[in-house]
């Protein structure tokens, strides 16, 4: 096979191979881009032992990264610019963040709609439902309907707790008191009837 070079027409003069002159144009020194310089390979030996790798590595001078690859957070200044070529942008140090103090807990205000209700506060509508009973339930509905939801809600609840609570003593009660008549009558019953025996 021949070779571009290679005239094989004897009558067509053969091509000179000359390189075109190439021009150099000046670049300013602002619109200078560093060279690419690809990014040095991590041993795998290394990700095989369970060695991480370091996380603050600095690339080295006049690296740029590839398209679609973002260089760590503190390396580029948060105006979008690169430092210039031997300075480092001020690293963040690691650790916790600060500690945020804890927002007060929004307080009742006299005369205001309540916002939540205190221990006694529920404490008293249990009571109340525990003695009163479903009236106590209907009280609380309507007496908090102004309150925020919140309020009303545990208002309500408390006093269903307390209305709940009192059936369950009142179950408890009749039934002791139900074992014990029993108990009572079948004593008496059986003993009238061993006494009846004997005469």
């Amino acid at each position: 096979m021949a070779d571009a070079t290679t005239n094989t027409n004897p009558e067509q003069p053969a091509p000179q191979a000359t390189p075109a002159p190439v021009q150099e144009q000046p670049v300013a020194p602002a619109q200078e881009q560093p060279a690419v310089v690809p990014a040095p390979e991590q041993p795998v030996a290394a990700s095989t032992q369970g060695q991480p790798a370091p996380a603050n590595q600095m690339p080295p001078q006049g690296f740029a990264p590839a398209a679609g690859q973002m260089p760590p957070a503190g390396q580029v200044p948060p105006t979008g610019q690169v430092p210039p070529a031997g300075q480092m942008p001020p690293q963040q140090a690691f650790g916790p963040a600060p500690a945020v103090p804890p927002q007060p807990m929004p307080q009742n205000i006299p005369g205001m709609p309540l916002l939540y209700l205190t221990g006694g506060m529920k404490f008293g509508w249990a009571a109340l439902g525990f003695f009163v009973g479903p009236i106590a339930i209907l009280v609380a509905w309507l007496t908090n309907a102004h309150n925020f939801p919140q309020a009303k809600n545990e208002a309500v609840k408390f006093s269903l707790i307390g209305f709940l609570v009192s059936i369950v003593g009142w179950f408890l009660l009749l039934m002791l008191f139900g074992f014990t008549a029993c108990a009572a009558i079948g004593a008496a019953a059986t003993g009238a009837s061993q006494a009846a025996y004997y005469f």
